[in-house]
């Protein structure tokens, strides 16, 4: 192994080690209010140049947010005890999403939209696998601007975008519409390993709960405003 490759491998050890968990984390920055991973996507070019695609994506927001209101779990344990349904709490909650973007190849904005679920994990669905019983769900939308920072893509999610929420558990407030701002990070090769790009340009390896079935995922990350 030559000096160069060893330092290389050295400097990947330390970002894999100082990066902690992905869950509402942020490369390079301080925590966001949610982080969510693509888990599929399918995308089509029409001949004016945009970019039409569909994504489904999961992800986990922090307490006491827009999508993760006080006391929701806790309400939807108790409600779903009368019928005999056991809830678990989690220290956040868990959103999944599909959204809808379109992207005009020639200047990089575009728009995104769709629909997102808050989920909980119940003995009615399955306690071994990923949360699906809806407690809250609801729309999204707002502006994107893609730009290109040395080898990787970055999409920001302008300032003015907006989740909508449209339904909770009967009895709990519904909470208000929250606007948002974030940003897509697309993974990219670096030294034939995929990595995001922090806000600080430093690479950081992509980790291993941040892929879907071994494949690097985008990550997104949104501040609630």
């Amino acid at each position: 192994m030559t000096r160069r490759a060893g330092s290389l491998l050295v400097l990947l050890a330390a970002l894999v080690s100082t990066f902690g968990t992905s869950e509402a984390g942020n490369p390079g920055g301080a925590p966001k209010d949610a982080v969510l991973y693509e888990l599929m996507e399918q995308a089509t070019f029409t001949e004016e140049g945009i970019r039409k695609a569909t994504s489904a994506l999961e992800g986990k927001v922090r307490l006491q947010t827009p999508l993760c209101p006080a006391g929701l779990q806790a309400y939807a344990k108790l409600a779903f005890a009368t019928f005999d349904i056991h809830v678990q709490v989690a220290p956040r909650c868990t959103v999944v999403a599909i959204g809808n973007s379109e992207i005009n190849v020639a200047d990089g904005s575009g728009h995104i939209d769709g629909k997102f679920w808050v989920v909980v994990n119940s003995d009615a669905t399955n306690l071994v696998d990923a949360q699906e019983l809806v407690v809250m769900y609801g729309t999204f939308a707002g502006n994107v601007q893609v730009r290109k920072d040395t080898d990787a893509l970055i999409i920001d999610i302008l300032p003015g975008a907006e989740f909508t929420p449209i339904m909770t558990l009967p009895g709990f407030p519904l909470p208000l519409p929250a606007a948002f701002r974030g940003t897509f990070r697309l993974p990219f090769a670096f030294h034939h390993i995929a990595a995001y790009l922090s806000d600080d340009g430093t690479p950081i390896p992509v980790r291993p709960d941040e892929r879907a079935l071994g494949d690097a995922t985008v990550r997104v990350e949104i501040t609630f405003d």
